[in-house]
């Protein structure tokens, strides 16, 4: 079995591109992770640019609020026990005076600094802290009258007033206490995250310059070795030369490459099957050349007594018409019977030796082959079978011997006809296929096994007991003699089907006008 070689694919790269696209690759890697490690610099800058004149500020700014608050909410606790009321008072209205101006500068700090240098998360955050610090300035607006309460119930000894505005005087400051805390959580753990983001970002570009030193190491070893891989198949392509040279004309398995290496050895491998192709043509043309010379030789020396046992067999058979001796008739005509045996088998031999080169035309194959199938069609009829001819529409002319391809074709019918020995129809099929016009006959016979199907058309095979074996030898020296070529398969549901494929005629070999339809009306 012949190894099937793939045909050449054009090819998409260079091995020259190929290398160089390697070590584009390189360094375009490089190029990469040096960009790559720029922008986290970069963003580390940014980052601490964030921090320095955004972050900063405000916790600064926040810490004061917080302290100036927490102060006032101790002073607000401790006012029942102190007895110096007028002091307290002028404290209490400074702390206030000063937590409003603090209120000030934090959100300042937070609407102008923090979000002109913030991103566009912390500029969120920025915001929503903004707010908080509007909403608990907003709580902490009626604290001044209740400090008016709260002393004017000092100065009159009213212990409940007192503790009655204490109360709700405590609660707002102590709010206010906790709300500023969790403000400055909530920007303590932003400014975390950033700088933890920020030292992410340095020790990823740290390991981004050892990897790309590890890379640039690691491209540099695959591109060696992916040169020289691509250079191995040269190697392979000069051993299968050697074999070559000393003989070894039998096709081998190609891998597929796409490069100029693939396409060589794909060239090379049709090549050698070209070659094994012609010198098997020519091995089969000497064979049938010589058996044709013994055919001729043995068929010339045997045909004249054949005629004269013929010609006293018909002088015999005269004088025994009358005489009422049966069994003598019957040897006579068992005689007979083998004599016309001999006489076709020495004209199966003549047609090997008569076989001249083809006279190839540019021909339609459909009219000759519906011509042939008319011609045979009264003997397979008479043997029980059918043949059912299917043309396929607008076939293109091919190169061919009209009287050759008879002589193949009617080969191929009968092989159908006698492998039906209860009848059947046979299936006769023209169509175009690539560049080639294929001819089939498929039969619904018992088939031929798959181990013998390589053999049918070797000259003095065959797989029936009275053949000679060279009906299907001559199909083949035909069809390749046309340029062509005959193959057997099983046929899907039973039986065998061999098919010829003519090659077409190129254009300036078609049909003259009319020609076609005159075939078709023949």
């Amino acid at each position: 079995m012949r190894a099937s070689i793939p045909n050449a694919a054009p090819a998409r790269s260079t091995i020259a591109t190929r290398v160089l696209a390697s070590f584009a690759i390189t360094v375009l890697a490089f190029a990469f992770t040096v960009g790559w490690g720029i922008i986290a610099q970069r963003r580390a800058a940014d980052d601490s640019v964030e921090l320095a004149r955004g972050y900063l500020p405000v916790s600064l700014k926040l810490g004061q609020l917080r302290a100036t608050q927490a102060t006032l909410s101790t002073l607000v606790d401790g006012i029942p026990d102190e007895r110096n009321a007028v002091s307290t008072r002028i404290v209490l209205e400074t702390l206030a005076s000063a937590r409003r101006a603090k209120f000030v500068e934090t959100r300042t700090a937070m609407t102008q600094g923090l979000t002109a240098v913030g991103s566009a998360e912390t500029q969120r955050l920025a915001a929503s802290l903004a707010a908080e610090i509007d909403s608990i300035e907003n709580a902490l607006a009626d604290d001044r009258a209740m400090f008016e309460q709260l002393f004017d119930a000092v100065a009159a000894g009213d212990k409940d007033g007192v503790n009655r505005v204490l109360v709700s005087l405590g609660a707002i400051e102590h709010d206010a206490d906790k709300r500023l805390h969790t403000v400055a959580d909530r920007l303590t753990t932003s400014m975390d995250e950033l700088s933890s983001a920020a030292n992410a970002r340095e020790r990823r570009a740290i390991y981004a310059l050892v990897i790309l030193a590890v890379l640039t190491l690691a491209v540099g070893v695959a591109v060696s070795l992916h040169t020289r891989r691509l250079l191995a198949p040269l190697a392979r392509v000069t051993e299968r030369a050697q074999a070559v040279a000393r003989g070894d004309l039998e096709p081998r398995e190609v891998v597929a490459s796409d490069d100029e290496i693939g396409q060589l050895a794909t060239a090379f491998e049709k090549m050698v099957a070209g070659v094994a192709r012609a010198q098997a043509l020519a091995l089969s043309n000497e064979r049938l050349a010589a058996i044709g010379k013994m055919a001729a030789h043995v068929t010339h020396e045997i045909r004249n007594p054949l005629s004269s046992i013929g010609l006293n067999m018909e002088l015999l058979e005269e004088e025994l018409a009358g005489d009422g001796r049966d069994e003598s008739r019957a040897l006579l005509k068992a005689i007979k019977r083998e004599v016309e045996r001999l006489e076709h088998l020495s004209e199966e031999y003549l047609r090997v030796a008569r076989l001249p080169s083809p006279r190839m035309e540019a021909d339609d194959v459909a009219a000759a082959v519906r011509e042939i199938v008319a011609f045979a069609r009264p003997e397979i009829e008479h043997a029980g079978c059918t043949a059912e001819l299917h043309v396929e529409e607008k076939l293109p002319p091919a190169l061919f011997d009209e009287s050759q391809l008879r002589q193949a074709l009617l080969n191929l019918l009968r092989n159908a006809r006698e492998a039906m020995s209860k009848g059947g129809p046979i299936d006769v099929g023209v169509k175009a296929e690539g560049m080639s016009v294929v001819v089939s006959v498929d039969d619904r016979g018992g088939g031929i096994p798959e181990e013998i199907r390589a053999r049918v058309f070797d000259p003095f095979f065959s797989t029936k007991g009275e053949g000679t074996g060279l009906g299907l030898a001559i199909t083949r020296h035909i069809v390749e003699a046309h340029g062509g070529s005959v193959t057997c398969h099983a046929r899907d549901g039973g039986g065998t089907s061999l098919r010829i494929a003519l090659p077409i005629a190129p254009a300036r070999a078609s049909l003259p006008a009319g020609e076609s339809a005159r075939r078709m009306a023949r």
